[in-house]
């Protein structure tokens, strides 16, 4: 199942479900779904992918009817995931009400966006009813990889982030033996470097989304802020229980690291 068989499911024109989907990239299911560790590093500059101008202005020129229901669609299917997989992973009933406010909250930055673009209309919220049974596979989805990031050796999924940064590809410009090491190995070549501390701090925003991830920080925030305010209290670390855990890693690897 994804979004466009969800809307076949939902009596839409199948050519106008493609162009739709194609135009917001897949919604955010499938981020989630293709992203490397940080997963929630996928939702960074939430709601980008509906701001776009080329999809703002193709919707000024176009004037179907059924064009607000499916991106209202889409903007419920993308919310509706994020809560529903946060309340099972923290086992805690989601409120409608805050679903409710992060679509209202995701229509309102488009016109925002449409209207500072010098767009006449912007797309409209329709209330879209969503059976549970139509989302439970994409919820499932993204609740097995969520889960799979969380019980993941962390010094492993670390060192992916090191192995694959823009980062690495600088020191290795200036350290050649670097470039024979492996992914394995990587972040002790960069504790032997000195260099630890300071990737850490390159990389600080990917590691914080991982960290409020594998704590659950992030699914107890969105059930109660919902997903904007989330989302900026983890970049700007806002939140105490994940500066604290922050600081437990930075202690944690570097003793894992030299004593090795």
């Amino acid at each position: 199942m994804d979004y466009i068989k969800v809307a076949e499911n939902l009596g839409f024109s199948k050519d106008l479900i493609v162009n739709i989907y194609k135009k917001i990239s897949g919604g955010y299911y499938i981020s989630l779904y293709y992203a490397k560790s940080p997963i929630l590093y996928a939702l960074d500059q939430w709601p980008k992918k509906y701001l776009g101008k080329k999809f703002l202005l193709w919707y000024n020129s176009s004037f179907d009817s059924e064009i607000d229901k499916i991106i209202s669609l889409f903007v419920t299917l993308d919310v509706k995931i994020l809560h529903k997989v946060a309340s099972i992973l923290i086992k805690q009933e989601n409120q409608d009400r805050k679903e409710e406010d992060d679509i209202n909250d995701v229509f309102e930055e488009m016109k925002k966006t449409a209207e500072k673009y010098g767009f006449t209309y912007y797309p409209q919220r329709i209330e879209i009813v969503v059976k549970n049974s139509l989302i439970n596979e994409l919820v499932n989805d993204i609740f097995h990889i969520r889960e799979r990031e969380i019980k993941n050796d962390l010094y492993t999924i670390l060192g992916e982030i090191a192995y694959e940064s823009e980062y690495l590809t600088k020191i290795k410009e200036e350290k050649n033996w670097i470039r024979a090491i492996d992914r394995k190995n990587i972040l002790k070549a960069l504790y032997l470097e000195g260099k630890l501390e300071e990737f850490l701090s390159q990389e600080k925003i990917k590691i914080r989304y991982l960290i409020a991830s594998r704590t659950l920080i992030f699914d107890k925030l969105l059930l109660t802020k919902g997903i904007k305010e989330t989302l900026n209290d983890i970049k700007d670390l806002k939140n105490e229980e994940l500066k604290n855990e922050i600081e437990k890693l930075t202690t944690e690897i570097n003793k894992r690291i030299s004593y090795f």
